[in-house]
């Protein structure tokens, strides 16, 4: 949604940005242009059972988040960009609004994914109440309120239109693509340096560069990231290189913060490592661009609750010219291509594989290496304001000022 933002506004607009502020914000959001307003995220300090809590949480939300939208709606509003998930309860509230008391704004849903699908890892079970009930939530919302859609993946568009019955030529295929704060490492000068600014953590972690090799995934945390087979693959790469007697080391960098952070740690600590060196660190948004950058290796975990989005952690990954080694599903196809910019897992539960093609690829086939290696190097030129720019900006040109 940032990248959003800045590009409404490099159109002119007056932005007015909400959302929750638990993490550092990039640069480019602090514009007198851009306005940011903080939602308080809820948290359940009470111990609830869960669909109390949620009840809760949506008649709360319903209160401050209709107060804040009628404040920040006005006669010169344009558009309304809502990004779903989550969308309980705001979409029906900006469908309100909409109607009754902003009838000139357009209403842009830009979907990553399917709030009913995140809800279903809860209650494995599609047929269960509570999850039917949240996806006829977001067909009915969706059906009657939105002016246009914007899907990460052509999968998704087929989704909505056959799902939900969206109109085809109301819905956009806008890929998310790095912004150029993400960069491939361009010279072994630069490599040294960003080594030296972290010194701290390259030291903990006994880094050579002449023979050692850096894995990174970025990890949010949650179940949708099972970071059990990581820990498998990593104890099955400690094996075989202690059975080869190796000299060369694995860095593993685990970035990110969530829920299931602690079951993690906990699992590293319970194993002891030689040939693997594992550090779990929450880095700011310019020093993650830039350790992005010294990764030999991505390692993506996600799954994806729908099997149709893509993670955005890839995007950051191609964008700093580094490939990827994905979980398979429906949808990952249209960003990772096994073979040319990275490596696709066949049976995503299964750590030997995924161990066995780390060593592969990193210590053994190096003609491979390369070929995904400048496959991801393609992919960096890949940029968010060319998708913008080619896939929807003539719909959001003004003719005046305005805001967003």
């Amino acid at each position: 949604m940032a990248y959003h933002a800045r590009s409404f506004q490099k159109l002119g607009y007056q932005v007015n940005l909400c959302g929750y502020l638990e993490s550092e914000l990039p640069e480019f959001l602090l514009s007198p242009d851009i306005s940011i307003y903080d939602i308080p995220v809820i948290k359940n300090t009470r111990n609830l059972p869960y669909l109390i809590f949620a009840i809760c949480k949506v008649f709360s939300q319903i209160i401050e988040l209709t107060n804040l939208l009628k404040d920040i709606l006005d006669d010169s509003t344009r558009f309304v960009l809502i990004q779903n998930p989550p969308s309980l309860p705001v979409l029906f509230i900006l469908g309100v609004l909409k109607r009754y008391w902003a009838p000139n704004v357009k209403l842009v849903i830009d979907w990553h994914n399917l709030n009913w699908s995140i809800l279903n890892m809860k209650y494995h079970n599609e047929n269960h109440p509570v999850v039917k009930l949240m996806k006829l939530y977001e067909k009915l919302c969706s059906t009657h309120f939105a002016d246009l859609n914007l899907v990460v993946t052509a999968a998704l568009k087929q989704y909505l239109i056959k799902q939900f019955g969206l109109d085809a030529d109301k819905i956009i295929t806008l890929y998310d693509r790095p912004s150029s704060a993400f960069e491939p490492l361009d010279s072994q000068h630069s490599l040294q340096e960003i080594v030296n600014k972290n010194s701290t953590l390259f030291s903990e972690l006994g880094y050579n560069q002449l023979t050692d090799r850096i894995l990174i995934t970025s990890t949010s945390f949650t179940p949708d990231e099972d970071f059990t087979v990581l820990v498998d693959a990593l104890l099955d790469l400690e094996k075989m290189m202690s059975s080869q007697k190796s000299k060369s080391k694995i860095i593993m960098i685990v970035t990110g913060k969530g829920p299931m952070q602690p079951q993690f740690l906990h699992m590293i600590k319970s194993n002891k490592w030689e040939h693997i060196r594992i550090k779990s660190v929450w880095l700011p948004v310019s020093e993650y661009c830039n350790i992005l950058k010294l990764a030999d290796l991505g390692i993506s975990l996600h799954y994806s609750s729908s099997g149709l989005d893509l993670p955005m952690k890839i995007v950051d990954l191609f964008g700093s010219g580094v490939p990827v080694l994905s979980m398979n599903y429906p949808a990952i196809g249209e960003l990772v291509k096994d073979g040319v910019n990275g490596m696709i897992l066949q049976r995503n539960k299964n750590g030997k594989e995924m161990a066995d093609k780390i060593y592969n690829i990193l210590f053994n086939d190096n003609s491979s290496y390369i070929k995904i290696k400048e496959g991801a190097l393609l992919e960096s030129q890949r940029r968010w304001d060319n998708e913008w720019n080619e896939k929807v900006s003539k719909r959001f040109l003004l003719g005046n000022n305005a805001r967003t």
